[in-house]
């Protein structure tokens, strides 16, 4: 472990702060507005972090009808305890730690003076830590490795609002015994690109195996993720190759939301996948429960 890179690597720098007297009206608009799951409570003369607000804390201020009262006001009522931090100069090593001993998913970033430089967070790690670790090396997306931590995190969580697609190439085979694999390799290429064109930067697309593609979708209901799916088909649907123009590729994708557990929503979505390939192919179906 000692080639884990430093927090102050990995680390989003310049994250989003309020204030004590920020009403939490405000805190919540400035989450929606930078699609984020935490908001960094600082000293507005020193800039040093005094606490934290996260969803769940949004949660339990509609709850007490605390909407406008401030921030400092909602720390109180929860009572929440003293803000952990780590020094960007310590090994994301010791950030997985933290994660995993305190049961929280956010840490605020501090340099050796104590004044707020960054914030660094799971998904911050999983998509920094070293390629040939968590990437797959054709397509640049995520490898099978990353399902681990994902299921771990999303149980930890008690996921809600989470979508999985399964998404398959249509007659793969054929393209690489047409073709050859130095072609099909670069058809893997492309569509893994047009996926990542069709999501959310912190929605996660995985190289499950051969042509098959995992995406998990974050914050989402069944009528976004069913949109984003489609998108998914019609992007793949629209690839072309100047040196094979008359090769069109297609792809089914399965939806399914989240049940039970990452690997038992994967395995619904697969089905899902295999219902399209049934009714045509190039096309999107959801399973919400198991058959």
């Amino acid at each position: 472990m000692t080639s884990s890179p430093l927090v102050k690597e990995l680390m989003v720098c310049n994250p989003i702060v309020c204030g004590l007297d920020t009403k939490v009206r405000e805190a919540i608009k400035i989450m929606e507005d930078h699609h984020i799951g935490s908001v960094i409570v600082v000293d507005k003369f020193s800039r040093r972090p005094l606490n934290i607000i996260t969803h769940k804390d949004i949660i339990s201020a509609i709850y007490h009808s605390m909407l406008d009262n401030t921030v400092e006001e909602l720390i109180e009522l929860l009572q929440k305890r003293e803000l952990i931090t780590i020094r960007e100069d310590e090994p994301v090593i010791e950030a997985l730690r933290i994660f995993e001993e305190k049961g929280i998913e956010h840490l605020p970033v501090v340099n050796s003076e104590g004044f707020l430089v960054g914030i660094i967070t799971g998904t911050d790690i999983l998509k920094g830590l070293p390629r040939f670790a968590l990437i797959d090396p054709l397509t640049g997306l995520e490898n099978r490795r990353v399902l681990d931590y994902l299921n771990h995190k999303l149980s930890v969580q008690k996921a809600r609002e989470i979508y999985v697609l399964f998404v398959d190439i249509d007659n793969f085979k054929k393209v690489n015994d047409t073709y050859g694999h130095i072609f099909g390799d670069k058809v893997l290429k492309e569509v893994a690109q047009r996926i990542l064109d069709s999501v959310r930067t912190y929605d996660n697309v995985i190289r499950y195996g051969g042509e098959e593609i995992v995406v998990v979708l974050h914050r989402v209901g069944e009528e976004d993720a069913l949109k984003i799916a489609e998108r998914i088909r019609e992007n793949i649907s629209s690839l072309s190759f100047e040196e094979h123009p008359e090769v069109k590729i297609t792809a089914s994708v399965g939806v399914a939301p989240y049940k039970e557990s990452l690997f038992k929503t994967i395995e619904l979505a697969d089905k899902a996948m295999y219902l399209a390939k049934k009714r045509g192919k190039n096309r999107v179906e959801i399973l919400r429960e198991s058959p």
